[in-house]
């Protein structure tokens, strides 16, 4: 049997937040795919966008963790311990390869 949609509108409150996607942290530039090390957490994560609600919540959304165990998390400014000025992750490294071995080939032209 076909469940009936609630007759109930619900606002969209995302609507009000404002997203930004690079910011200063520690005195570092800080934009989207650069990774931080987040205080009690393990891996590194890359930066996504930095949120702020009308109501004064703040918080940035990062992707990463463990290897093999990578995944979307939320956390609060003052939980970033460092901005790592150079990206490891596998897929930063991956793209950094892909890019180096298309610039060789631009130039072999």
């Amino acid at each position: 049997m076909p469940r009936r949609k609630s007759k109930i509108q619900t606002p969209d409150l995302s609507a009000e937040w404002e997203k930004i996607d690079n910011i200063q942290v520690n005195g570092r530039h800080v934009v989207v795919g650069t990774e931080l090390r987040i205080k009690g957490q393990r891996g590194r994560f890359r930066f996504i966008k930095y949120v702020k609600t009308p109501a004064g919540a703040e918080w940035i959304d990062v992707w990463g963790g463990p290897k093999g165990a990578e995944q979307l998390r939320s956390f609060r400014l003052e939980d970033i311990k460092t901005v790592h000025y150079k990206n490891t992750t596998d897929k930063h490294l991956a793209q950094t390869y892909k890019e180096k071995k298309a610039s060789i080939e631009d130039t072999k032209e």
